[in-house]
């Protein structure tokens, strides 16, 4: 949770939600809960295969996971744009419009802050350790071909949205 940038409208409901299940870390550790809440989304992050020169066997975590989920966005944006729709712009609205287009990640719980007993737990919707779940692509493809058109830019550099 953010000390510093304050919680967005679009996930107020989902977090507040999870603030009153059982087996969260006791409020004294002194998190905000009142800041933007972390993550939106989680990704499998385990024993990638790197080649960086030489192949990396075993690689794990955030570098992973990131580049996999940005990788699949793209794969969306391009769906979109072969029906002559805008990409989809600011994603975490949409995340959150349509958390139930991922896997909720409903057990296991993370192991970092330094919380002793475990860490945040996953729980059926939105949690502190997989956000909304994981990207199911299936699903996603769905839900962006029924969005809107949106606006294409004349200039191809420009961001676009929906």
């Amino acid at each position: 949770f953010s000390k510093y940038w304050p919680m967005p409208d679009w996930q107020k409901d989902v977090v507040q939600k999870y603030m009153k299940e059982s087996g969260l870390p006791d409020a004294s550790r002194g998190y905000n809960t009142s800041g933007r809440a972390y993550p939106d989304i989680a990704a499998q992050a385990t024993n990638y295969f790197v080649y960086a020169g030489f192949p990396i066997p075993g690689v794990s975590g955030t570098s992973c996971a990131s580049p996999a989920a940005a990788g699949l966005f793209s794969l969306l944006n391009d769906l979109r744009l072969q029906e002559g729709k805008s990409t989809l712009g600011f994603l975490n609205p949409f995340i959150y419009a349509n958390a139930a287009a991922f896997n909720d990640i409903t057990t296991g719980s993370g192991s970092g802050c330094g919380f002793s007993g475990g860490g945040w737990p996953a729980k059926p919707g939105w949690d502190a350790v997989t956000g909304v779940g994981t990207p199911n692509y299936a699903n996603l493809t769905k839900v962006v071909v029924q969005l809107p058109a949106g606006r294409i830019s004349s200039n191809p550099e420009a961001t676009l949205v929906v």
